[in-house]
Order: structure tokens, then sequence, then C-alpha cells
């Protein structure tokens, strides 16, 4: 066996001792969604593969995406009514497939850390699709207001991997974004098809048929502004619940806090320096969001499923990884003049440099997704999209 950068040979062994845990407090997951899950894995032969019916969900937001920018290259214009219920429609797939892929499992005797692996790098990646679909949708388009959003849903989804690594449990909150969080956004889509994207562009006084004059203290936000900041009100209660459960589980085990904590700050540093490079150069917020959003979101999917490789090896935390040098060169690229210097390349030539690391990134998730996936299929004698051992129904 050839040692693999990502999972090196002393860890290898610790992928048998993996057991998924997983806590879903949301009441509609319990009496809604779990009875139409468990019905509707029965339609799926005992022969499929549980990781091709992830797949299959997560070709849906794919075809999605295709969709958006055929009419809106530029996530800017306007599309179709039908494209707006096919967007909703879509993600209400996804989300189904994507839930019942561990009860697959469980009937196909095929559970393990690949299926977990393969879940969570998909959810990963749907994250930024889908703030590229919402934005579009919300008339948000190329402003401060997606990237927020972005941060606030990768924020959310860091958060939680964080959380699993050092509990071993995946927590699901009473409003949790798997669950409510994709079916509010699923609403928010098919209300765009029935009205037209112009209704996210009333405020909310004018909406609800209030006086300019009422509450004056309260800032008379746009609709889609407004669902934005209760996001970052849910981003901070989030925060707060995930803090508690690892403070808590690592007292629990007799080990210090303050290693744990540290984890957070890979994803605070990485966004200030975006923040940074943004800031330096306005004309990516303005004119550029698309491939910056597809970027950060593949870098995001790898530094996520280094986490969760960590997570089902008992490897060290990874602080740091290769997706972060674009991104640190784009920022010291951009604030060189701050300092009396010039750029090494021009704000003309950001856009070529922003697919440059789109590629790059691209290439390092592909380069990790087929070694991981590859040493797991090696290690326990499986395939990845089908069953090379089937086993009788639980």
């Amino acid at each position: 066996m050839s040692f693999n950068r990502y999972i090196p040979t002393e860890y290898r062994q610790n992928l048998s001792k993996y057991k998924y845990s997983g806590i879903d407090e949301s009441l509609l997951s319990r009496y809604v969604l779990g009875p139409y899950w468990t019905k509707l894995v029965t339609f799926f032969p005992i022969t499929m593969a549980p990781n091709t019916i992830t797949g299959l969900g997560f070709l849906c937001v794919v075809a999605n995406l295709l969709t958006m920018f055929y009419f809106a290259p530029d996530m800017t214009g306007v599309c179709p009514s039908w494209a707006y219920y096919s967007f909703g429609i879509g993600l209400f797939v996804y989300q189904s497939l994507d839930a019942i892929d561990g009860k697959q499992a469980r009937r196909t005797g095929t559970s393990g850390p690949l299926g977990e692996l393969f879940d969570h790098g998909c959810d990963a990646l749907n994250t930024s699709l889908e703030v590229i679909l919402a934005a579009n949708a919300l008339q948000l388009n190329q402003s401060w207001w997606t990237i927020l959003s972005h941060f606030l849903t990768l924020a959310n989804f860091y958060l939680s991997t964080w959380e699993e690594y050092h509990t071993g449990t995946l927590y699901l909150s009473a409003f949790s974004g798997p669950v409510e969080g994709i079916l509010l956004i699923v609403i928010l889509f098919l209300i765009t098809g029935f009205f037209g994207t112009g209704i996210w562009l009333h405020t909310v006084r004018s909406y609800l048929g209030l006086s300019p004059d009422f509450l004056p203290m309260i800032p008379d936000l746009q609709l889609n502004h407004f669902f934005v900041s209760i996001g970052t009100i849910g981003l901070l209660g989030n925060i707060l619940t995930g803090f508690q459960h690892v403070i808590k589980a690592r007292k629990d085990k007799n080990l210090p806090v303050a290693p744990a904590l540290v984890g957070v700050l890979p994803y605070i540093g990485s966004s200030l320096v975006a923040f940074f490079w943004l800031n330096a150069s306005p004309q990516i917020v303005n004119e550029h969001l698309v491939p910056w959003t597809l970027y950060i979101g593949l870098s995001f999917g790898y530094t996520v499923g280094l986490m969760i490789t960590a997570h089902v090896t008992h490897q060290p935390f990874p602080l740091f990884n290769i997706s972060f040098v674009p991104l640190l060169f784009g920022a010291f690229n951009a604030n060189l003049p701050a300092f009396g210097f010039e750029r090494l390349f021009g704000a003309h030539m950001e856009d070529i440099y922003l697919w440059s690391c789109l590629a790059f990134s691209a290439a390092a998730y592909a380069h990790f997704a087929i070694n991981v996936v590859n040493d797991l299929c090696d290690y326990f004698d499986i395939w990845c999209f089908t069953i090379k051992h089937p086993k009788k129904a639980e």
C-alpha cells in the first residue's frame, strides 16, 4: 500500500473504530420528514449504493446551477418563473436523497466512514452553490450582502464540523440548516417563482403595510436583506451552542479546552484575509463574484474534507492547508499599495487570477477526494458507487 498524505499509515487502523453518532432535535424531522424519508428509501433497490443516491441528489443542484448560469451568467439577471420552481424542487430532492443515504446504508449493510465523507463533501459544496442560486432569486446579486450570506452559511457548516470533531457527535438543533434551513430556502425559491424576484426588494414596513414612522429606531430593511440579517442572529445562537457542546465534551474527557477552541481560528483567519482582499479590490464584489464564490466554495470543501477525514481517523485537527495559499497571496497583492508598493498584478488581472484560483482549488479538491475515496475503498474492500459485497437487508 502506497503512502497516502491524507490518511497516514499510522492512522488507517482507526477507520475500523469509527461509528457515526448523531442527535437530531428537530420536531419536523421526527414527526413529518422522518416518516417520509423512511418510506422514500423503500423505493430504491437494495442493490443501489448509498453514495449513488447522494450523488444523484447533488446532480440536481448542479443542474439548477447550470440553469441559472444560462439565464443569468453573472448572477444579476432574472430567470424564468419555472427555473425558480425547479431550484426549489431540486433542492428538496437533494435534501431527501441526502437524508436517506444513511438509511440505505443500513438496509444494505454498507455503513462506514466513506459514506460520511461523501455525504459531508456534497453538503459542503452544495452550501456554496445554493448561495449563488439564492442570491439570484433574492436579487442580492453581486454585493456585500451575498458575501455576508456566504460567510454565514459556511460559518455554520464549519462550526458544525468542528463541533463533531471534538464531541464525536453531529448535533442538529431544533432549527438546523440541513432540515429547516433547507426547507426555508425551498419556500423562498417557490415564492420567487410565483411572485417574481421583485417581491424581495420591498421593505419590511411596506410589505406589512406599516407607516415609515413605525418603530423609527429599527432600520427598514428590504426583505432580502432582512433574511440575511436573521441568518446573522441564527449564527450567533449556533456559535453559543457549539461552544457549549465542545467545552462540555472536553471537560468530560479531562482534556484542556483551549486547544479545541484554536480550531475555529482557521475559519476566522481566512475570513478576515478574504475581507481585506475584497475591501482592497471592490471590483471583485461588484463584477467577479461568481468565480470568487466558486473558488471559496471549493476551498471550503477541501478544508472541511480534511476536518472530516481527521475526525474519522482520529488525526490531529488540521489548522492549515494549501487552499489558503491563493487566498493569502491575493490579499497580499491587493493590499500592497496600502504599504507604498505597487501590486504584483493590477486590478484588471484579478479576474484571471480568480479563475486560476478556482482551477487550483478544483485540482486540490479532486486530488483529495480521489485519494481518500480510493484509500477507503482499498481498506474496506468496497466500491464507492456500487455495492461490491451485497448483504441481506436488515
